[in-house]
Parts: structure tokens; C-alpha cells; sequence
């Protein structure tokens, strides 16, 4: 029989079939087998199982326990445990079980048979504080030191080597617990990425570059994007000190999402430039990066944000191959907010500069960590209102009435933990806002709110671009354009890589009748954000109907992943096209969620510059069947 440690702790048959036996019975099997104390008396093994139970509890629990081991071992006819009055012991089956674990302690275990179990968690890694989760604690503390060990003292011979993939990952798992392992980051340098992409040799000096055109288009300043070299100069490499006050801040460098139109003969060059990137990272000694098994886990994974608590990442460095280039954002976890964005074109000859490029980028993501400072400080400092903070901020995500609200309460709740919490006025005023856009009932309470909100925010944190984002579109709503396009004209110099600001921009620009002007900056803005939320597209689609692109209109609601809150607009668009039983489809749905709309009341209050723009807006929702 075999027992499984790492991943789901489970019994099993040769052939790798599950065995029914209690799992906190495994917990002492592993004790009794992997520990150097041949038996464990019952009564401390009551407590070590459940040690926020009283005395009285304890025992009887492992009474139940021993009854339900017994029927256990009645039915797959062994002896796994020997339980007598009052101790514990191995019995013989127990005694001859193979223990996935035990291979640490074997001088011929390979790297990769090592790494094969260190991706999984030793027991799962959900046991509560007490003598059995130090226990643990010193054997996954062992795990790590014969790993560190085992890689440190390889032998020269090309043979017994493992892949350098294997070499760079274990690296990258051991400097993920201790960055200042000099000896193991000087083994990660060493088996860095060799030519095989086609490295020049020369690649490490940026004045080396040609002069020729070399795009790399900045987003967060107006640097020149017509050599790298000089994109290089204006994004200096920076003092690689960040100054935190509690656990290291960790990066997670997610691997390259490949989408339509991606140059499929680059994808191999990429990875390489990502390899680079996170080896590059790793010279920064107060930020921790996680591993690229656990990246690559959290990048494949349906809840991103449960992976990124789990593994308590504060950074995200997403990176996405498209039709227009290599796109580089750093996310603030705390606040799912794009600190920095970047598009690099691969029109150059991109494999012989894949180093200076890494570098580069890796240079630009250090400077923006040290820019995020005082917000890593605050979250470190009040992390219960920045988990209540996310909560709402990923219900927003979702245009609908009860997730907005429902968002409301999230923010509310961050308040209770800290009372001046700028990021939760920002909330605040973005859930009522957006009520108001969604009731469409012309309610300016609601938006007399979101101003309200929007100015707190601003007092509170004057350099932050989200503040007067919010501040444009209540004032936007409620009429007033020219104040609107200023404040967010204020955000964009705040914080030029700020796509939500932007976005705001390009709808107030529509809405100030220059939806021309306005389509190109939310264009902008989706590139900048290629994973763009759903109100984006919607203003994408605002835009194209305004300028006459209808087909473009219906396009843009169709990549919404919650389209029903545009059906209106796609209604109008279908009905442009002459397309009637779209539009009175549409025009349907819509009525069936808000039933009390009023198209000449809707209008009166539609904050739009000039009556052109309001006519062709109802000429296509008359069309409809409005």
C-alpha cells in the first residue's frame, strides 16, 4: 500500500485505488512513519488532532476514531495502526507502507521526482495551528533543504544533470522562500536561457541597438518609441530596494495568453523572454516571485482571484501575444488596479534583443513597485478593508442591479474598517453612477452621491487618477460636460496608463458630441486592458453608433460577458441596419428589465452636447419600437 502526502492525503492500493480510512488517522500515520518516535500515546494524539477541543472532547473523538480505523482495517484486512489503552504504534502493514515523502530522505531521488511533489501542498496545508501544524512546518522546512542540497551539489557530468527547465524551476521555488539565497540565484543566473532563440552576443549592451524602426510603443509616458535604446534611457534601471514593513510582497509573472491574430512562430521566443523576465525580477531582494508552476496554475485556473489569495500574491504581471504586439500589464491585487501597462511591437528582430527587452521590462516593473509603496504599506496595514474592497469590486464587474448593490455593501463594509479609506469612496461613487445608468429613470440623487463620493476619494488621496475619474462621470451624468472632461483629463496626467480613466474619457467625449474622438481613446483603452470589463465594450458600442458604424455597435455588445444591460443600444443598432425583428427582440428584453422606461424622459435627461446626437438615438430606438 502506498500513502499519499502531497495534493489529497490518501490511503492507496498499488494500483492506485483509494482505501477508506480516516484522514486525521493518516495525520498520525504520517507522524508515526515519517517521525523518529516509534509511538504516540493516545492521549497526546487526541490533542494533537484536535487542539481546540477541551480535554473531555478529545478523548472521546479518538474513541470514534479508533472505532471507525478498526472497521477500516477489518475491511482491507491489514494493519496500518496498532491501537492498544494507551498508545499508538505502527503495526506491521503500517511499517511496510511506501511514503511518497520518504523520497526525500533517499540520496538518488532525481530533481524532477522532487519537483513532481513540491507543486502539490505536503498534506494539503490546511491544518489548524498547534504541535501538528510545526510538525508539518519542519518537514515541508526539509522538503526544501534536501531540494536546496540536492541542486546545490549536482555533479559536473552532462548525465547526471537535470533539464535546466528542472534546474531553473527548483531555483525559482527555493528563492520563492528566501530570496537572499545567494548560492542558489547565482545557480538560476547560471542555467538562464541560453542562445537557443537567437540571442545575439552582444544584446546585453542597449547601445548596441539599430536605429532603425524599433516600436515600442510606451503607455504610461511619452517616451520616444522609435528605438528601444531609447526607450531604455528614459525608464532608468532603478535601485533595487523596495522598503516594506511586514512579509515580502509577492509577483506572480503569469505565462503568455495567446490571442487571436498572435504570431504562432513567436510564441517559442516569448517564453524565453518571460523566463528572462522572472530571472530578472529575482534580483529584486524585498519582493518574493512566486514560482512558474504556481504562475502557470493561477493563469489556467476559472477563479483567479481565489488562486491569488491562496497563494497571497500582491502583484500580477499578465502578460497576452496579440496581432499588435507583446501587451505587459502590473496588477495591484489589493485594488485589481493596472499600475502599469506596456505594448511592445514584434515587428523588430525581436529573439536577437529578447535580453534587452527583458531587462527593460524587468526595470520598468521594479520602478513601478517602488512608485506603489504607500499603497503596499496601507494594504499591509489594513488588509480586512482591502479584502471587504475586492469583494465589491468584483461584483461590479457584473452590470446588474443586485451585483452593484451588492458591491455598495462591500465598501460600505472596508469604511468600518477604516473610516478615511479613499479606494471605498471611489466604490462608492462608481456603484452610484452606475445605478443611475442602469434604472435609467433620470433619479440625480443618485449621482449628486457619486460626486459626493468622488470628492471625498479626492480629498483623501489627491494624487490618485480614480478619484477624478469618478468625479468625470457623475459630472458627466448630471449634465455638466466641461467639468467632466476636465476632471478626467486630470486623471489621464495622473496616471496615463490608467485604461478605466481613459475609458471614462472616451465616454464623456461621446457624450460631449465627439464620439469620433472618443472611439479612438477607447480603442485605446481596450488595447491598453485587452481583458476588458464589460462597460468598455459597451462604450466602444456607444461610439460606433454614433459615428454610424452599427455593425461595429453590435459587435462590441456581443464581446460583453453580461450583454443584456446594452440590449437598448443594440436594439437602436439592429433597427439603423434595418435588421426589425433583431431590434424588437431586443427591445423586448430590455422592457422585460425596465418596464417603466421612457424614451422622451430618457432623453431629457441624457447628458449629450448637441440635439443631432439625441435624434439619431431616437430615431433608432423609434425604429425599434420605442
Amino acid at each position: 500500500m502506498r500513502l499519499q502526502t502531497f495534493g489529497n492525503l490518501a490511503l492507496t492500493t498499488r494500483s492506485g485505488e483509494d482505501l477508506a480510512f480516516p484522514q486525521k488517522a493518516l495525520l498520525l500515520v504520517c507522524m508515526l512513519r515519517l517521525g523518529e518516535r516509534p509511538v504516540l500515546r493516545r492521549d497526546e494524539a487526541s490533542a494533537l488532532l484536535w487542539p481546540e477541543a477541551d480535554r473531555e472532547a478529545q478523548h472521546i473523538n479518538l474513541r470514534k476514531m479508533v472505532s471507525r480505523i478498526r472497521k477500516a482495517q477489518f475491511a482491507c484486512h491489514s494493519m496500518i495502526l496498532d491501537i492498544d489503552e494507551t498508545s499508538i504504534t505502527l503495526g506491521d502493514d503500517g511499517q511496510r507502507l511506501i511514503v511518497d515523502a520518504a523520497c526525500f530522505r533517499r540520496d538518488d531521488t532525481s530533481v524532477e521526482t522532487m519537483l513532481s511533489l513540491l507543486r502539490e501542498r505536503f498534506l494539503g496545508g490546511k491544518l489548524p495551528d498547534g504541535p501538528l501544524r510545526r510538525w508539518v512546518d519542519l518537514q515541508i522546512d526539509m522538503h526544501y533543504h534536501c531540494l536546496r542540497e540536492r541542486i546545490l551539489t549536482l555533479p559536473d557530468g552532462a548525465s547526471a544533470r537535470p533539464e535546466t527547465v528542472s534546474l531553473r524551476e527548483a531555483a525559482f521555488l527555493l528563492l520563492e522562500r528566501n530570496v537572499h539565497d545567494e548560492p542558489v540565484r547565482a545557480l538560476l543566473e547560471a542555467n538562464a536561457p541560453s542562445s537557443h532563440y537567437g540571442t545575439a552576443s552582444n544584446t546585453d549592451r542597449l547601445d548596441s541597438l539599430p536605429t532603425g524602426n524599433r516600436e515600442a510603443a510606451p503607455v504610461n509616458t511619452a517616451l520616444p518609441g522609435t528605438r528601444l535604446a531609447a526607450y531604455a534611457q528614459a525608464v532608468p534601471r532603478v535601485q533595487r530596494v523596495l522598503t516594506v514593513t511586514a512579509a515580502l510582497p509577492r509577483l506572480a509573472l503569469l505565462p503568455p495568453v495567446l490571442r487571436a491574430g498572435a504570431s504562432r512562430t513567436l510564441t517559442g521566443t516569448v517564453e524565453a523572454l518571460i523566463d528572462d523576465i522572472a530571472i530578472s525580477l529575482c534580483t529584486l531582494r524585498n519582493i518574493s516571485i512566486v514560482a512558474p508552476h504556481t504562475a502557470k496554475r493561477i493563469q489556467e485556473s476559472n477563479d483567479k482571484i481565489a488562486m491569488l489569495e491562496t497563494h497571497a500574491v500582491s502583484y500580477l504581471v499578465d502578460t497576452t501575444l496579440c496581432a499588435e504586439g507583446l501587451m505587459v500589464q502590473v496588477i495591484f491585487v489589493p485594488l485589481d488596479r493596472v499600475i502599469w501597462a506596456e505594448r511592445f511591437a514584434l515587428d523588430i528582430p525581436f529573439s536577437s534583443h529578447r535580453k534587452v527587452i527583458a531587462r527593460i521590462i524587468a526595470d520598468s516593473i521594479a520602478a513601478e513597485l517602488q512608485r506603489n509603496q504607500d499603497p503596499l504599506v496601507e494594504y499591509e496595514h489594513h488588509p480586512d478593508a482591502y479584502r471587504a474592497y475586492l469583494s465589491g469590486a468584483r461584483q461590479t464587474k457584473d452590470l446588474s442591479l443586485p451585483s452593484i448593490r451588492g458591491a455598495r455593501r462591500g465598501f460600505r463594509e472596508a469604511l468600518q474598517y477604516r473610516r478615511n479609506f479613499a479606494p471605498s469612496f471611489i466604490g462608492l461613487a462608481r456603484t452610484y453612477s452606475l445605478e443611475w445608468v442602469l434604472t435609467a429613470r433620470g433619479d440625480k440623487s443618485l449621482l449628486h452621491k457619486a460626486e459626493d463620493h468622488a470628492r471625498l476619494a479626492i480629498q483623501q488621496d489627491p494624487s490618485s487618477a480614480a478619484g477624478y475619474k469618478e468625479l468625470g462621470v457623475a459630472k458627466l451624468y448630471l449634465g455638466d460636460l466641461d467639468e467632466s472632461l476636465e476632471a478626467l483629463a486630470r486623471a489621464e496626467a495622473l496616471s496615463p496608463h490608467y485604461a478605466d480613466a481613459i475609458y471614462s474619457y472616451a465616454d464623456s467625449l461621446v457624450h460631449a458630441s465627439r464620439p469620433d474622438e472618443g472611439l479612438r481613446k477607447i480603442q485605446r483603452a481596450i488595447e491598453l486592458n485587452p481583458l476588458s470589463p464589460d462597460d468598455y465594450f459597451w462604450s466602444a458600442a456607444g461610439a460606433s453608433y454614433f459615428v454610424g458604424h452599427y455593425q461595429d455597435a453590435i459587435d462590441y455588445i456581443g464581446r460583453m460577458a453580461h450583454q443584456s444591460s446594452a440590449d437598448r443600444l443594440r436594439a437602436a443598432a439592429f433597427a439603423m441596419l434595418g435588421d426589425t425583428a433583431m431590434a424588437r427582440r431586443y427591445r423586448r428584453k430590455d422592457r422585460e428589465a425596465n418596464p417603466h422606461f421612457d424614451l422622451d424622459r430618457w432623453l431629457s435627461v441624457l447628458p449629450i452636447r448637441e440635439n443631432w446626437q439625441k435624434e439619431l438615438y431616437r430615431e433608432g430606438l423609434s425604429r425599434a419600437g420605442y
